[in-house]
C-alpha cells in the first residue's frame, strides 16, 4: 500500500529536518523504495532515505546521526541513510545497480534538486547483482534456521527476506516495461510465467506482511520456513542458470 498521509508528513518533516540543519552542504534528500511506491507495509517496512552531499565530511555525519536521532519516532521506522557525494551516483552504478535502479525507479524528492531520475544501470550489472544478492539471502535464511530466533524477530526477518526478493525480481524482469508496477500476487505469477518457477511460499509471506493472512506460530511457523528455504533454493538455481545470459 502506499504510505498514508501521516507517514507522508512525517518523512517530510525529517526531510525539512535534515536540510536545515545540513544547509548548503546538500543537493539531493530524498525518499526511496516502498516509502516512495505503494508496497509500504506499517510496521514492517524501513523508511529509506538517500542524501546527496557536495561532500561527505565526518562532522555532517555526526550531524544527520544526531538529527534523526532527535526526530525518531516508535510508530515510523527510518534505516540508516545513504549518505553519498554526487560522484557516487555515477561510480557506484556497477557495485550497486540493483538499489540505484530502484532510487531512479521509486523516490520522492524532499529536498534540492532530482539527481535520480537520470540514473542509468546496465542489465548485465543488476544480474550480477542478483546472484549474489539471492545467494545471501538463501545463506541468511540457513541461519535462521540453525539459530531458531524468538517468533516475532522470525517474522520481521521473514517479512524483509520477502521485500529484498521481490526488488531482486523486479530488477530481474526490468526489460519489461510494466514490470516496475508488478506487486504481489501479480509480480509473482509474471515471475512463473517468465521465469517458470512457482514461488508460491513467498508470495504468501506478501500476503501476511500486507496483513492478508495472519502469520502461524510454533510449528507452523517451523514449516513455513522451511517451505519459504525451498523457495529461495530454488530462485538462487534459476539465477546461476541465467544470470549470464541475455535479458
Amino acid at each position: 500500500m502506499e504510505p498514508g498521509a501521516d507517514v507522508r508528513k512525517r518523512i517530510d518533516e525529517v526531510g525539512a529536518a535534515l536540510a536545515q540543519a545540513l544547509g548548503a552542504s546538500v543537493e539531493c534528500i530524498a525518499v526511496y523504495g516502498s516509502a516512495a511506491g505503494d508496497d509500504f507495509s506499517p510496521g514492517h517496512s524501513d523508511v529509506n532515505l538517500v542524501l546527496v552531499l557536495r561532500a561527505v565530511t565526518f562532522a555532517d555525519l555526526r550531524l544527520i546521526g544526531a538529527t534523526l536521532e532527535r526526530e525518531a519516532t516508535d510508530d515510523l521506522l527510518f534505516a540508516t541513510p545513504l549518505v553519498v557525494a554526487p560522484s557516487f551516483l555515477k561510480d557506484g552504478r556497477d557495485s550497486f545497480p540493483i538499489e540505484l535502479d530502484d532510487m531512479a525507479q521509486r523516490h520522492r524528492i524532499l529536498h534540492g534538486k532530482d539527481l535520480l531520475s537520470g540514473l542509468r544501470v546496465k542489465a548485465d550489472d543488476i544480474r550480477k547483482e542478483a546472484e549474489r544478492e539471492a545467494r545471501s539471502k538463501l545463506l541468511h535464511l540457513r541461519a535462521l534456521v540453525m539459530h531458531r530466533p524468538s517468533e516475532p524477530e522470525m517474522r520481521h526477518a521473514l517479512a524483509g527476506l520477502v521485500t529484498t526478493i521481490a526488488l531482486i525480481e523486479r530488477a530481474l524482469l526490468r526489460d519489461a516495461r510494466e514490470s516496475g508496477a508488478l506487486r504481489g500476487a501479480a509480480l509473482y505469477a509474471e515471475i512463473e510465467r517468465r521465469q517458470g518457477i512457482r514461488l508460491s511460499t513467498l508470495e504468501r509471506l506478501h500476503a501476511m506482511r500486507e496483513g492478508a493472512e495472519p502469520w502461524p506460530d510454533g510449528e507452523a511457523l517451523d514449516d513455513l520456513v522451511a517451505a519459504a528455504l525451498r523457495d529461495v533454493e530454488a530462485l538462487v538455481a534459476w539465477v546461476d542458470a541465467h544470470a549470464h545470459d541475455a535479458a
